[in-house]
């Protein structure tokens, strides 16, 4: 089932990942930030913005990156400037593994089909700021089916 609000779809396994340095999840991207991102990047200076109503129904975060040209503030080229820092976002990237779902993204050159990810655990633990609100807005949108309002 595609999501392309948030450019994913569900799957019913987690396939394997390798990072090919593309930067596409780096660009034009919404990339939430919660609490621990945010005590995580402590330090930085004007590097997040507030949500919007929309955007925090649907990851429930208060905040997201601050994005240069569509480009995320810390991307230099095609290399992150804070990844040993990096927010739990960037970190499960090219999936959100909530509580009912596995989601993958639909644009990662990535993601590789061909072999399973033994990672589950890790990705939910990653993606436990934006799962409830994540799943209740799936659920929604599949009630109904008109709503498509790209984030």
């Amino acid at each position: 089932m595609p999501i392309p609000e948030i450019g994913m779809f569900v799957s019913q396994k987690l396939p394997y990942h390798s990072c090919r340095r593309c930067s596409r999840c780096c660009t034009g991207k919404l990339i939430p930030l919660y609490e621990k991102d945010l005590e995580r990047l402590d330090g930085f200076k004007s590097f997040y913005l507030p949500t919007t109503s929309l955007e925090r129904e649907v990851t429930g975060a208060a905040y997201k990156m601050k994005m240069v040209e569509s480009k995320c503030i810390f991307l230099d080229g095609t290399t992150c400037k804070v990844y040993d820092r990096r927010p739990d976002t960037c970190r499960r990237h090219p999936f959100i593994v909530t509580e009912r779902r596995i989601l993958i993204s639909a644009s990662c050159p990535g993601v590789d089909w061909s072999r399973e990810n033994n990672e589950l655990a890790y990705y939910k633990s990653l993606s436990s700021g934006i799962s409830g609100n994540l799943d209740r807005f799936i659920e929604t949108r599949s009630k109904f089916s008109g709503r498509s309002t790209r984030l």
